[in-house]
This record gives C-alpha cells, sequence and structure tokens, in this order.
C-alpha cells in the first residue's frame, strides 16, 4: 500500500471533499482517497491479464518466432500471463503468537530469466499506477459530470414550480376579482355601502374577546369596501409578494445557482491534486525484495535428460567402436 509522505498528498483533495457539502443545494456522493481504496484498485488493475500480457510481449517473454501463427503465439501468452498470481496476505506462525506486523500482497510468478522478470515488474508497476491515476480521474469527472446534470435538473424543476405558481396566481386573482365585483354588485343593489357583519362580544375572567361571524355573505362588507379591494388587486405592481411560497422557492434556486462547491471540486482536479503530481503512485511493488526460489522437479527432468544423453552417446560410443574393432581384426585376416 502506498505509504504516509505518498499518501499525503490526498489529504487536502479530502478535506475540500469533506468540507465543501456542508449544505443540502449537493448531495455529497464524491468518496475519499483512502489507502485501501487506492490498494483495491491497483490490485484490481494487476488482477487484469492484459496488464501483463502487454509487459509479456513487451519484454518478449516468449519468442514469437518460435510458433507456427500469431495465433499460437498470443494463446501461449495468454496463458502464460493466466499463471500469474496476485496472492492474498497470509498469516503467519508469528502473527498467530501476536505479530501485528503488516503482511502485503505478493506476486507469484514461475519463468527463467530473473532480469527480464524485474524488468516486467518494473513496467507493470508504473503502468499500472499510470492506469490507476487515469481510472480514478475518470471516477470523479463522472460523478462532478452526474452532480451537474442533477443540478441542472433541479434548478429546472424549481423554475418550473415558479412558473406554475405564476401562472397559477394569475388564475385565482382572476377568479377573486370575479368574485369581489359580483359580491359588490350585489352590495350595491341591496344598499348595503358600509360593513353590516356583526361582532359578537362576550366576556371571560381574563379578556374581551370578539369574533366576527365568518360564515355571513361576503356582500355584507359593503360595496365601499368590496370596491377598493378590487382596485388594489388590480393596481398590484410587485405580484410575487403576495404568491404564498413563491420566496421559499426562490431562495432554493438562489441557493443551488450560487453553490460552488463542484466547481471547486472541479479545479482541484484540474490543478495540483491529481493530475499535476509528480509521481501518483496508488500502490508499489517491492521489486528488490523479490525471492527466488529454483524448481527442483526442472532439476530432476534435466537430470534424467542428462543421464538419457549420456546413455545413449555412450551406446553409440560401443556400437562405433566395436564396429572400428570389427574392421581391425578383420583387416588382420585378410592380410
Amino acid at each position: 500500500p502506498v505509504g504516509i509522505v505518498k499518501f499525503n498528498k490526498f489529504l487536502i483533495f479530502n478535506n475540500l471533499i469533506s468540507n465543501s457539502f456542508t449544505s443540502n443545494t449537493t448531495p455529497n456522493t464524491l468518496n475519499k482517497i483512502t489507502s485501501s481504496r487506492l490498494l483495491d484498485l491497483y490490485l484490481n488493475i494487476l488482477k487484469n491479464e492484459s496488464v501483463f500480457e502487454n509487459a509479456i510481449r513487451k519484454f518478449n517473454l516468449l519468442e514469437a518466432s518460435q510458433y507456427n501463427n500469431d495465433q499460437e503465439y498470443n494463446e501461449a501468452v495468454t496463458r502464460l500471463a493466466s499463471s500469474i498470481k496476485i496472492l492474498s496476505p497470509s498469516i503467519d506462525d508469528e502473527k498467530k503468537k501476536g505479530n501485528l506486523e503488516t503482511s502485503y500482497h505478493t506476486i507469484s510468478f514461475t519463468y527463467h530469466d530473473v532480469e527480464k522478470w524485474k524488468n516486467i515488474l518494473i513496467y507493470v508497476e508504473k503502468f499500472a499506477n499510470e492506469l490507476a491515476k487515469k481510472t480514478l480521474i475518470n471516477q470523479y469527472n463522472n460523478t462532478l459530470l452526474f452532480l451537474k446534470n442533477e443540478r441542472k435538473h433541479r434548478l429546472e424543476d424549481i423554475s418550473i414550480k415558479i412558473n406554475n405558481f405564476l401562472i397559477d396566481y394569475e388564475r385565482e386573482i382572476s377568479d377573486t376579482v370575479s368574485y369581489l365585483k359580483e359580491q359588490s354588485a350585489i352590495a350595491k343593489e341591496l344598499g348595503i355601502a358600509k360593513n353590516t357583519i356583526q361582532v359578537q362580544t362576550f366576556v371571560n375572567q381574563n379578556a374581551l374577546l370578539s369574533t366576527v361571524q365568518t360564515d355571513a355573505p361576503f356582500y355584507l362588507r359593503g360595496y365601499e369596501a368590496i370596491d377598493k379591494e378590487i382596485e388594489l388587486i388590480e393596481l398590484r405592481e410587485d405580484k410575487n409578494a403576495f404568491i404564498k411560497g413563491l420566496f421559499k422557492l426562490e431562495k432554493e434556486k438562489r441557493a443551488i445557482e450560487q453553490d460552488q462547491t463542484i466547481d471547486r471540486i472541479e479545479l482541484a482536479l484540474k490543478s495540483n491534486l491529481l493530475k499535476n503530481i509528480n509521481k501518483f503512485y496508488a500502490a508499489s511493488i517491492n521489486t528488490i525484495t523479490t525471492k527466488y526460489k529454483y524448481n527442483n522437479n526442472n532439476n530432476r527432468k534435466m537430470l534424467v535428460i542428462s543421464i538419457a544423453i549420456g546413455l545413449i552417446a555412450g551406446i553409440f560410443y560401443v556400437l562405433i567402436s566395436n564396429v572400428f574393432q570389427s574392421q581391425r581384426i578383420f583387416r588382420k585376416k585378410t592380410n
């Protein structure tokens, strides 16, 4: 896993993510960069056989000239890449006894050329880190794009609600004015100029209370008051002030429009938090700690082959010697 010194480069970015989503205007769907997240990303890349396949071709671990055609060569490369195993940390006896020292993932591979294998590891480490960086940036860019579209959709929804409020207000006011004109006409016909709605008063021990009989016909308020109300409604210049719930929607829309969270995160990605880091490390392969084991079965095979070759050579030697000896004996007899 990446060390603390290398991981510190991501602290500013993580803090920016933590501190940016302090309001409800932008949902927090961005994950912080953690050491375990980087390691998992790195391991997933290594487990993709194409990474090692490319390295095998690049460093000629298999000679293409030794195969009849490209298909046979590609199949051999795939088989060799498939033999490379990424082993999980093992729990040894020391850990069982209480030693909490960290154990790391290991790569297991069988090949005869040490130097080529080292070159493979160096190449794969660099390639995997570069791919991890691109993958991480793409993940954040995709999430930011999602958040931008989400913000756009929220603004569209709020704008539609605001427009509906304005349309509904015009209809409600039109209906209200029509109703008031009707009530005014009735009041004028009955000669009711002033409010004639009775107010009932009753007394309790603590206060003098009044209640208006609101179930009385509206024209009893008198046409003077009704006509004045119609006049004020028709003279309204700022209609928005009389639309219930509109101000709340306008505040919500303004808060979303002024929220700079997405822009700040995007700027951080484009500046120096990921793209301009001199060397990005999601994890690393410690090549110098490679342990080499020689296959005893191969040694036995070589020994058997050597013995067989020796026996064959011995047999040929004996046969040839016998032939020469027979020829010498034949020449002596003929002489």
